[in-house]
């Protein structure tokens, strides 16, 4: 049964009537005067000080009606039915808006559409829009996850849960999540063999069966929080968030392996600060400066499974330190925002050793001397003004640039004098002898994406393709970063010279064009050595998603207990160029399609139910290369269930 405010109303009605005040009553300075009903309020114990001392801080007379509504609102003390009689204009409004961030089903529940419909202002900066009111008392569509949506913040729009005492405000959002999973098969290995969130098959043998597995996951825990400043006399909006959670960065020490599985770190996903302002006082322009999503990582699907979010398996997408900006056009509902960007170059190396991932992360894309570049553009529009509680489509380019250098050093090249070699400074030639200071590799790394997604009130359409070389770092090419190409030279064979590495452990081959013989017998006939090239490993992919409002297809009551049914459907594939994985380093998949199906149930705005059903293919580059059930194979499936619940705050 819906609940009514029937005391605040009454409440609310006596106070007009007896100090004949209204709204619209302003103090000598031009702000509105305080409201008798927020003293009410606030001596009730309903509003704290701090709360009421915001609301006094308003603008206007509207500012002040929405700042009261919307805190009413979070409080429960009012419903949103209540909600919008009060305020009467379309949009949702929900309290626990602001993980938008997230990924998947997990942020959906507690994303919200503000103002205009877009979702953007609860990630983007945390701040509502004070002079826009809310939405209709139907079911909204499907959002799509928006982790960099573009709605301008606000200043003085947020309405914080703690006041510092430096003058900033601060809002405090996340959430639990606990989850039961079900695994037909693993991907096998030490490495990947007992992972609780899916990748690809056929990295490694299963052993005699396909390992089935069991996983219960309760590390899904995820806290952020929204910061605002608001400067005095100042037409610049700063806003900041720091996000973290316990995904991942597992310790590992001896009393936790022994008596606590999975014992994971708290790490830090998000951590930026932003400025905005109008150029020339009409064009916005904002500058972001710390981790962000990077600008290729748009659109997310809505899984369940946010641990890895469809690693390769069609999901395009990182977080990164950055220097960000933008500026936005606007022509009637038309936005268009243009981004660039300056990121930390990242490998993604998979050769690094446990000491020096710990310690540095990556090497290779810094050592370049040069930050990745990236760029996007967005354009948002509303497919249809008369839809209510649908937010606008966008459709979103955008592309990524960096270069990757690997550095050998004359310290790791052999002495061992190579038959045949000619054309160093010696009599015998070793590899050293043709590189006396070492030598650097470097291959670009290169990423473009379409992407479009598309509400309506029936069905929310959502999709991206992706397209570039050396994927492994945002999750894609399989894994893959790069490839050994010796341009036609012969190898030289580790049983003439030791085997070369560069500084993050990657393998370096040496060959000389024209050699002949195998093992001891290999000769060089004259020619001289020559290094390999590192070459990107090529890959493509993607995934199309349906994402249907079963509440509001079937008209259930926006307030009653079945307004929060929703199914998404999606399918995904991450794909290599056969002949790349085929070459020396690479890992030998072709292939890995992803079809799963989400059902979820949203109780109130604090808990949801989900049960999400995937089906995943890998296939290998080679007929029979690699092991699956103790058997050569080309092909391996898995069936996976993970129902769990989600408790938002």
């Amino acid at each position: 049964m819906r609940r009514k405010p029937f005391c605040v109303v009454v409440c609310f009605l006596l106070t007009l009537a007896l100090c004949d005040c209204s709204w619209a009553q302003q103090s000598t300075d031009n702000k509105p005067a305080v409201n008798p009903l927020v003293r009410v309020l606030q001596a009730k114990g309903i509003l704290t000080a701090e709360e009421a001392a915001q609301i006094s801080q308003a603008s206007s007379a509207s500012d002040a009606d929405g700042r009261l509504a919307k805190l009413l609102l979070m409080k429960g003390v009012i419903s949103q039915a209540d909600y919008d009689l009060t305020v009467g204009a379309p949009g949702m409004m929900n309290a626990s808006s602001t993980g938008a961030s997230g990924g998947g089903v997990v942020a959906a529940v507690y994303r919200v559409p503000v103002s205009n419909g877009s979702n953007s202002g609860a990630r983007s900066s945390g701040l509502v829009d004070q002079g826009a009111a809310s939405a209709p008392a139907v079911v909204p569509a499907v959002a799509p996850l928006r982790v960099l949506p573009i709605d301008v913040p606000k200043q003085g729009g947020l309405i914080p849960d703690i006041k510092l005492g430096s003058g900033a405000n601060m809002k405090l959002y996340g959430f639990f999540k606990a989850s039961a999973v079900s695994d037909t098969a693993s991907s096998g290995g030490p490495t990947f063999g007992s992972q609780d969130f899916p990748l690809p098959l056929l990295l490694a043998d299963t052993g005699p069966t396909s390992d089935p597995q069991v996983h219960i996951k309760a590390r899904s825990f995820r806290i952020g929080s929204q910061f605002e400043w608001v400067p005095k006399n100042s037409n610049i909006v700063v806003t900041g968030r720091v996000e973290a959670d316990y995904e991942g960065d597992f310790t590992n020490q001896n009393s936790v392996n022994i008596s606590s599985p999975r014992n994971g770190q708290l790490r830090t996903r998000l951590a930026w600060a932003r400025l905005d302002t109008k150029l020339a006082g009409s064009l916005p322009w904002f500058a972001e400066f710390g981790q962000d999503w990077t600008l290729y990582s748009s659109t997310l699907p809505s899984l369940f499974e946010t641990t890895g979010t469809a690693i390769a398996m069609g999901a395009l997408w990182e977080r990164a330190p950055m220097f960000r900006t933008g500026v936005q056009f606007h022509s009637g509902n038309l936005k268009v925002q243009p981004e660039f960007a300056i990121v930390l170059p990242v490998a993604g190396t998979s050769a690094l050793s446990d000491e020096q991932r710990a310690r540095f992360g990556d090497r290779a894309g810094p050592e370049s001397n040069q930050p990745a570049l990236e760029s996007r553009i967005v354009f948002q529009f509303p497919l249809s003004t008369s839809w209510q509680g649908v937010v606008p489509a966008q459709i979103i380019f955008s592309g990524h640039h960096a270069r990757i250098n690997e550095i050998i050093p004359f310290g790791n090249l052999p002495t061992s004098v190579i038959p045949g070699a000619a054309g160093c400074a010696t009599a015998t030639c070793s590899i050293r002898d043709f590189f006396p200071r070492g030598l650097q590799l470097d291959h670009p790394q290169n990423i473009w994406t379409a992407e479009a997604q598309l509400p309506t009130p029936w069905v929310t359409f959502t999709g991206k393709y992706y397209q570039g070389g050396d994927l492994r770092f945002p999750f894609g090419g399989q894994l893959n970063d790069v490839f050994n190409d010796l341009n036609g030279a012969v190898a030289i064979p580790t049983a003439v010279a030791a085997a070369v590495t560069a500084l993050d452990s990657r393998t370096v081959l040496f060959g000389c064009t024209g050699a002949t013989g195998t093992g001891a017998t290999f000769n060089c006939n004259g020619n001289p050595i020559v290094a390999q090239s590192f070459r990107p490993v090529r890959g493509l992919g993607g995934f199309l998603e349906a994402s249907f409002p079963l509440s509001r297809i079937f008209n259930f009551d926006s307030e009653g207990h079945n307004s929060g049914w929703a199914l998404h459907l999606s399918y995904g594939t991450d794909r290599t160029r056969a002949q790349d994985v085929r070459r020396s380093g690479a890992n030998g998949l072709a292939r890995t399609d992803l079809d799963s199906g989400s059902l979820t149930y949203r109780l109130n705005k604090w808990v949801t139910f989900v049960q999400e059903t995937s089906y995943i293919n890998t296939r290998a580059a080679n007929r029979g290369g690699k092991i699956f059930r103790g058997i050569p194979a080309t092909q391996a499936h898995s069936w996976r269930n993970e129902f769990g619940t989600i408790f938002t705050f």
